[in-house]
């Protein structure tokens, strides 16, 4: 008897194990968490790059994500960084400080696995994201929130893996719409032509 009670609850075991497999290889859609070290930087090129920035941060996100192969994942991603901005020549500026920066991304993403095992896969992905920008004043340089173009416009494209449920991605996003309004100057007006770029190297974890 002791035997018998001892098999049925190892089979038991068994059988939820295989329960379990089995719905993992059927789940399609996930929810996920992430956290990254980010790079962002930007210059104004249309103005003789008398104003540039550039600095490393951190970001935290969370994802919800559809399929498999391909795959459809809508993201929100929270960056905040201290960034070194500059405003004139880089040896001489008429005005240096770290600035904090903050931007957040809404991002609509389509990927595909090129590499798919039960445990380890590899993927590629890019996407449309829209957003909002912004840098807080410092002691020297101030800014206004009528400073910025809001909302951001941009796309995302990025490579990665995932173990079991443990996501690394590689991303670089590029921002379409110009980070600063028009800035006038003795009656005349310049653009500055300064797109923000990101580059993110995130770590996640999938439910």
């Amino acid at each position: 008897m002791k035997s018998f009670k001892k098999y049925t609850v190892i089979a038991s075991f068994v059988l939820a194990a295989l329960s379990i497999s089995g719905h993992a290889r059927a789940q399609v859609f996930y929810i996920g968490v992430n956290g990254s070290a980010v790079y962002s930087w930007f210059d104004s090129p249309k103005f003789d790059n008398l104003v540039t920035s550039e600095g490393w941060g951190w970001d935290l996100g969370f994802f919800l994500r559809y399929g498999k192969r391909p795959y459809f994942q809508a993201g929100f991603d929270w960056v905040r960084s201290a960034n070194d901005f500059t405003i004139g020549d880089p040896e001489e500026p008429l005005a240096a400080e770290k600035i904090k920066f903050h931007n957040f991304d809404f991002s609509l993403k389509v990927g595909y696995e090129i590499l798919q095992t039960p445990m380890f896969k590899l993927k590629v992905h890019t996407g449309p994201f829209i957003g909002k920008s912004l840098m807080f004043s410092g002691e020297t340089i101030e800014f206004l929130k009528d400073d910025f173009k809001n909302p951001q416009f941009g796309f995302i494209a990025g490579a990665g893996f995932q173990f079991t449920n443990l996501v690394v991605d590689f991303e670089y996003s590029y921002h379409f719409t110009d980070l600063f309004k028009p800035v006038a100057i003795d009656g005349e007006t310049y653009e500055l032509g300064s797109h923000l770029q990101l580059i993110a190297l995130k770590v996640g974890f999938m439910f």
